[in-house]
């Protein structure tokens, strides 16, 4: 059953699990959903004062999260134009075929879609967003299974891994899922990048803020974490 509140003139949905269990448990999940269970002797009015209680926190909650939204691509996907892919430009090349594939070849990523298709933009976005999602997931997974076999004495276990478009960020940890969030438009930057946002993504599972410890902590697996760092944050972050 789904039921709102109105706090600071914002309506909060939430949804109420009775279950056997001795205390009201809240969770706030990426999708910004709001899931409650609470002991079947709780009361409706208790659990709407106790979503009110807990309505600041909730917000800020899904603020956060509202910062994994997806983003669209700004490609038109007209022949000449170009896009990064790994640190590199290449050149886009749109090419009716038989089937749709995608291909790296030289200076152009070729983009082969069914005749039918050719001129229908949506369609061919849909089917170089589905492309480049594999992609970037098949690459980044690697990469955070071989950090996280290097760090796997210190405690870090293998995460989910999600892709997504991001407003903000080049990727997030969640300790408390045991997920790790990154931008799909991080596979435009060179390899080296990707990997110290991987690394750093896992080494939140240890230390959670920015102070020494974590980067001491970084420095054991990545010495030369500032350079690349520094050549994400001046030559790449305006793709994001």
């Amino acid at each position: 059953m789904e039921d709102y509140i109105i706090h600071n003139n914002r309506k909060i949905y939430y949804k109420v699990e009775r279950k056997n269990v001795k205390n009201i448990n809240l969770k706030v999940n990426i999708e910004k959903n709001v899931n409650i269970s609470v002991p079947q002797s709780i009361s409706d009015k208790e659990v709407i004062d106790f979503v009110k209680k807990k309505a600041d926190w909730i917000i800020k909650q899904q603020d956060y999260y509202e910062t994994f939204s997806e983003q669209k691509e700004n490609i038109n996907f007209e022949n000449g134009e170009t896009i990064y892919l790994l640190g590199k430009q290449y050149l886009i090349n749109v090419l009716p075929n038989i089937e749709n594939k995608i291909e790296i070849k030289g200076k152009y990523i070729k983009i082969y879609i069914k005749e039918k298709y050719i001129s229908n933009k949506k369609y061919i976005n849909n089917f170089y967003e589905k492309w480049l999602r594999n992609y970037s997931t098949k690459i980044i997974t690697e990469l955070v299974i071989r950090y996280q076999e290097m760090m796997n004495g210190y405690g870090i276990k293998y995460p989910k891994v999600m892709i997504r478009r991001m407003k903000q960020r080049w990727g997030s940890c969640l300790p408390q899922n045991n997920t790790v969030i990154f931008n799909i438009k991080l596979i435009k930057t060179p390899m080296c990048c990707i990997e110290y946002v991987v690394l750093h993504e896992l080494c939140h599972f240890k230390y959670h803020n920015h102070n020494e410890k974590f980067y001491n902590f970084v420095n054991i697996f990545m010495t030369d974490w500032k350079e690349r760092k520094k050549l994400l944050d001046e030559e790449f972050m305006g793709i994001i």
